[in-house]
């Protein structure tokens, strides 16, 4: 899938009693351990479902929404207008993700985020002094491929 489903997130304008409730019914742990009473449902098996979040509404309306990965958040809002919908909100960054949210041509809200990707890891090479890879290449004859002729020496 080339824009995968990567967030949900259910705003509640009573948090803690709907974190109870996903936790009671679904068994959900839900870490809402922050200032902002944020509730953080983990995937907890590693392999299945994603992850998701169960906050207060900063409006006071509850409403469920998912989030789409998008490298080019405004490109994929440009898409959006271009195709019928409209922007909820513009691109705006989090700290450790940025999201944006839109309403499709029914006027369902549904969420596109941008997470940063994993650092690389980094792999390390023996080092191969210039004297070694000097050699090799007067062996493959500076070019690669067959070892280079050499004029025999004059005496």
């Amino acid at each position: 899938m080339a824009h995968p489903v990567t967030h949900f997130e259910v705003n509640a304008r009573d948090a803690r009693a709907q974190q109870k409730f996903y936790s009671d019914v679904f068994g959900w742990k839900i870490d809402a351990n922050n200032p902002q009473n944020y509730g953080i449902a983990a995937a907890q098996d590693g392999k299945r479902g994603i992850n998701g979040g169960i906050g207060p509404s900063q409006d006071g309306r509850s409403w469920v929404t998912f989030y789409v990965e998008s490298e080019d958040l405004a490109g994929s809002l440009a898409k959006v207008e271009r195709s019928g919908g409209r922007t909820v909100m513009p691109p705006t960054n989090a700290g450790t993700v940025s999201f944006a949210l839109f309403a499709d041509p029914e006027g369902n809200v549904v969420g596109l985020a941008s997470m940063p990707a994993a650092a690389p890891k980094k792999t390390t090479r023996k080092k191969t002094t210039a004297k070694k890879k000097a050699t090799a290449k007067n062996r493959r004859g500076g070019r690669g491929g067959a070892p280079a002729r050499t004029k025999p020496k004059r005496r």
